[in-house]
């Protein structure tokens, strides 16, 4: 399993975890600008390996607050 997220602007970054187990996620990217942006996305995806694709969740897209 492992999360992919993405903020406007850049690409998706994804962060792994592990089979079969409850995992608790804290990861910081270490990019100021990417503070800036008022839109994310966000999903979970199962790797199935390399010769069958992985099965991802509906993405979902959070709005932060406006940055004027």
């Amino acid at each position: 399993m492992y999360v992919q997220a993405k903020v406007e602007g850049y690409s998706w970054n994804r962060f792994r975890g592990k089979q079969r187990g409850t995992v608790h996620m804290n990861k910081v990217v270490y990019d100021g600008a990417a503070l800036y942006v008022s839109d994310a996305w966000i999903r979970v995806c199962r790797d199935r390996g390399s010769l069958r694709p992985d099965n991802c969740s509906p993405t979902k897209h959070y709005k932060g607050p406006r940055q004027d």
